[in-house]
């Protein structure tokens, strides 16, 4: 080290590196230590305290000064390794100045070490004995006491001596701090564990009339206590049931305006739909929004107990509760609904009689065509002609069961055919268009068809689409539901024995005017469903089925048929199981007149 003084200069006794530090804990019974309190060691370098140094030789270093004002040696502290006892008054220590080293060029910081458990105050150890007796002359100049704390990687001094070493010492101070000899604290045992405490007594209320009402008490709880709770939940049950009678009187509208018009033909033309699942009083809620009538409690007063459908409804604004009632009871305002019956086609046909039967497409168009809100509802045949034959079968709702022969007659409306269930459809939505109105009819007609039986309960061995084209011939070859499953054996035996159907029904599904005694272009034309010119079935079936007829298929009568004719206007039909006994039946037909074709 250099300063004012001259050159660095070695302090005898000392080293230049920090002494070794050794702090670890010890296992029990380890010969170095006593229980788990670390033990401080001390390098051998340093004083024996076996050894008299009271009169020291002075050190060579002049900022070194060692007096002893009492016998004993002062003892050294060493940072953490002991504490004093928290009672012990200590001079207070002269301020002391922190040396910071000189930093390393291009070492790095070191990383502090983990903070170590509190210990409990160990002796500092003697130092050990040395051989040679200091030779540091002794000064009487006052100096400031030296600290050292091994613990520390910074040693304290006086702000007038900047030594570049940490370790080296500094001048004591006149007057050396004697610390309180360090107290041994022995390893206390594992304290007993602690008595359970005893339960504190019961309060005792305190003599207060007022505190206690007459009733006795509940556990824990006054009198006036469980009387407030009770009158709080008498009031609670009070209020609920006023609301819900506030609600039951609304429901019944007790407080609905009874406003009502008395026109009896309104204004404008107005489109409702009413919900299939919604109640009298849903109704007449649905007629107020949209101006029929002037209030729901004049609609359900008119309608009394009467039965209203559900659906579309075409009524004029303004007019009285009453009127409503009856337009809507009588039919003339519903818009929407459309009835099949069994075997009806898509396309209209017309009779030999010259009656033209309206087709499915034309129904749905009669339904559907409307002016209200301002503008036109609707679909036309020619919409939905075309919708039916260039949509594809997902864009229609064709189910699986039937899309592989739909598919194959792209571009014919006619490949829908059978597909949309005979009966009655209360909701057709005349707001949408021709391919959502289609889609709609097809879906659920599968859901229908579903519900009897196609696919869960068909015992006719046949595919469900081939089952619903069977079906459909059944139904326009006879009109007594009790032929159904018969005339059903019949094509089932002949499609076992590979032999044409030769169904009337199916020559008359393309001809221009239908005739149940078919001749001429009808039965020469070779088309894909003229059985009397293919074989097999027809593509597709020749109309709408109902249920009678498609459960029929799925479970035919048992017998040997081949042969069915129909022989008057009632229906009769008469069965042969063989050729002669069919000619012989036709006669029959021939002589009531009822066929012409073939009759001698």
């Amino acid at each position: 080290m250099t300063d004012e003084n001259g050159p660095e200069r070695p302090i005898p006794g000392h080293r230049a590196e920090p002494p070794t530090r050794h702090r670890r804990r010890r296992a029990p019974g380890d010969p170095t230590t006593t229980g788990s309190i670390p033990i401080v060691r001390t390098p051998s370098d340093m004083p024996d305290p076996t050894v008299d140094y009271r009169r020291p030789e002075r050190s060579p270093n002049p900022y070194l000064e060692i007096r002893y004002s009492q016998t004993e040696l002062p003892q050294m502290q060493f940072g953490s390794t002991f504490t004093e006892p928290p009672a012990a008054p200590t001079k207070p220590a002269a301020p002391r100045t922190p040396v910071t080293p000189p930093a390393p060029s291009a070492a790095p910081a070191p990383t502090p070490p983990p903070a170590a458990p509190p210990q409990r105050p160990v002796a500092a150890a003697p130092p050990p004995a040395s051989t040679a007796p200091p030779t540091a002359p002794v000064s009487t100049a006052p100096q400031a006491a030296p600290t050292f704390d091994i613990l520390d990687e910074v040693a304290t001094a006086p702000a007038a001596a900047a030594p570049a070493d940490p370790f080296v010492p500094v001048p004591l101070a006149a007057e050396p701090i004697v610390p309180e000899p360090a107290v041994f604290e022995p390893l206390a045992a594992e304290p007993p564990a602690a008595e359970p405490a005893a339960p504190a007594p019961p309060i005792e209320p305190p003599d207060n009339p007022d505190w206690l009402d007459d009733a006795e008490p509940g556990p824990g709880m006054p009198a006036r206590r469980k009387r407030g709770r009770m009158i709080f939940a008498m009031v609670a049950v009070l209020v609920l049931l006023v609301s819900v009678g506030l609600v039951g009187m609304r429901q019944l509208g007790v407080f609905d305006s009874r406003k009502d018009f008395d026109s009896t033909t309104g204004g404008a033309m107005v489109l409702v739909a009413v919900p299939e699942d919604a109640s009298l009083r849903e109704f007449g809620r649905l007629l107020t929004d949209a101006g029929v009538v002037g209030s729901q409690r004049a609609f359900v007063d008119a309608a009394g107990n009467q039965a209203l459908s559900a659906g579309y409804y075409e009524l004029p604004t303004g007019i009285s509760a009453t009127t409503a009632v009856d337009r809507i009871a009588g039919g003339e305002s519903r818009v929407g609904r459309v009835v099949i019956p069994e075997g009806l086609q898509l396309d209209s046909k017309t009779g030999v009689d010259g009656k033209v039967t309206p087709g499915i497409f034309q129904m749905l168009a009669d339904a559907t065509s409307l002016e209200a809100d301002g503008r036109t509802y609707g679909v036309t045949v020619e919409q939905l002609q075309t919708a039916a034959a260039q949509s594809s079968a997902a864009e229609l709702g064709v189910p699986e069961w039937a899309t592989s022969a739909v598919t194959k007659l792209d571009g014919d409306h006619r490949r829908i055919e059978g597909l949309i269930a005979s009966g009655a459809w209360e909701d057709v939505d005349p707001r949408l268009d021709a391919k959502e109105l289609l889609n709609s009819l097809i879906t659920r007609s599968a859901t229908r068809f579903e519900t009897w039986g196609l696919l869960s309960a068909n015992d006719s061995g046949l595919l469900p689409y081939d089952t619903l084209v069977v079906a459909s011939i059944v139904e326009r070859e006879v009109s007594q539901p009790d032929d159904y499953a018969k005339v059903a054996r019949v094509i089932l035996n002949r499609l076992d024995k590979g032999q044409k159907l030769e169904m009337d029904s199916t020559a008359n599904y393309t001809a221009a005017i239908t005739n149940i005694d078919v001749f001429g272009e009808a039965y020469t034309s070779k088309t894909e469903w003229n059985t009397y010119q293919r074989e097999g079935l027809p593509v597709t079936p020749i109309g709408a089925v109902g249920e009678r007829a498609l459960a029929a298929v799925e479970n035919p009568s048992e017998g040997n048929w081949l042969y069915f004719v129909t022989v008057d206007k009632q229906g009769t039909t008469l069965f042969a199981q063989s050729y002669e006994r069919h000619k012989k039946n036709r006669d029959v037909a021939c002589k009531n007149k009822f066929i012409t074709t073939g009759c001698s």
